[in-house]
C-alpha cells in the first residue's frame, strides 16, 4: 500500500525497434519500484502509442494526476509540439511534462562522471581523449543542434582537459567522420540514445568502423544508465505536493516543458 495517492508517472520515447529497443518500457521498469504511484510508458512512433496509453489511463482514472518524462536528447518537434498536442487532444492540459533528458537537472554531472570513469578505466589521460557526443540527429542537419552544442559546452566545463566533439547518427556532423572531427589519439563514444536498439546495436559500430590499433571506448546508451531513473524521480518529485494522504502535481513550476515553451514564446 502506498503512503500517498501519487500521480501517474509516464515515460515517453520516440520508438520501439525490438531486440533491445524498448527504452521507455525498460526505464518504466526501473522507476516502478521507486515511485509510489502508477508508472506507464508509451511511444510517439510505435506501440504502445502515447495516445492509446493516455486513453487507457483515462479509462481507469489514472490520468487526472499525470506527470510525463520525455526520454529525448533534443528539443525538437516531437517533444515541444506533438507531445503537448497529444495531451490537449486527450483533454489533459493539466498534466506536467518534465524537461527532456538533456535538460534534466544533474544530467551534465552524470555524463561527466561516466566520461571520467571511462577514461580512467582505460588508463587514458583526458588530454589525450576526444569525447564524442552521439545523438540521433536528423538527415537534414548540416550542423549540430543548438541544444547539443550547448550541452557540449557545459560538459567541457566538467571535463576541461578532454576534447568534446559532436557526431550524429544521422545528418552532419556525422559520426562517420569521427577521425577528422577529433584530434586526440583516444576516442570515447557517448551514445545519446534512449536504448540499445538498432541505432546503438548496428548503426553506431558501422559508423565508427574501428580499425586495428585504434583506441576506442563505447559507453552504453545514456537511456540505459542506472543513474537516469534517479534524476527522473527527483525531478518528478519536485512537481508533487503532499496534502495529508494525497499527492498532487503542482503544475508548471519551472524546469518543466510548459514553462520552457512559454519562455521561448515570450
Amino acid at each position: 500500500m502506498t503512503q500517498f495517492e501519487m500521480p501517474t508517472l509516464m515515460m515517453v520515447a520516440h520508438g520501439n525497434s525490438g531486440n533491445g529497443g524498448d527504452p521507455a518500457g525498460q526505464l518504466a521498469a526501473k522507476v516502478r519500484d521507486r515511485w509510489d504511484g502508477r508508472v506507464s510508458f508509451g511511444y510517439m512512433r510505435s506501440q504502445p502509442s502515447v495516445s492509446d496509453q493516455l486513453d487507457h489511463l483515462k479509462q481507469f482514472g489514472d490520468a487526472d494526476r499525470l506527470i510525463l518524462f520525455p526520454l529525448f536528447f533534443s528539443e525538437g518537434y516531437l517533444v515541444f509540439e506533438e507531445l503537448p498536442k497529444n495531451l490537449e487532444d486527450a483533454g489533459l492540459n493539466d498534466a506536467v511534462i518534465l524537461p527532456p533528458a538533456i535538460n534534466l537537472p544533474g544530467f551534465t554531472q552524470m555524463v561527466a562522471d561516466h566520461v571520467q570513469d571511462g577514461i580512467a578505466r582505460r588508463g587514458w589521460q583526458a588530454s589525450d581523449t576526444s569525447v564524442f557526443l552521439v545523438p540521433h540527429g536528423l538527415k537534414t542537419l548540416t550542423e549540430a543542434l543548438p541544444e547539443t552544442l550547448r550541452f557540449a559546452d557545459d560538459l567541457s566545463r566538467f571535463c576541461p582537459s578532454a576534447e568534446i566533439v559532436v557526431g550524429n547518427i544521422e545528418g552532419h556532423p556525422s559520426l562517420a567522420d569521427w577521425r577528422d572531427l577529433g584530434s586526440r589519439k583516444n576516442a570515447l563514444i557517448v551514445p545519446m540514445l534512449a536504448g540499445g536498439g538498432m541505432h546503438a546495436r548496428d548503426d553506431l559500430p558501422q559508423l565508427i568502423s574501428a580499425r586495428p590499433g585504434e583506441e576506442i571506448e563505447i559507453l552504453a546508451p545514456i537511456g540505459q544508465w542506472d543513474e537516469l531513473p534517479t534524476l527522473v524521480i527527483a525531478e518528478a518529485n519536485r512537481h508533487v505536493a503532499r496534502f495529508g494522504k494525497y499527492a498532487v502535481p503542482l503544475g508548471p513550476t519551472g524546469y518543466d516543458l510548459w514553462s520552457e515553451r512559454m519562455a521561448r514564446s515570450a
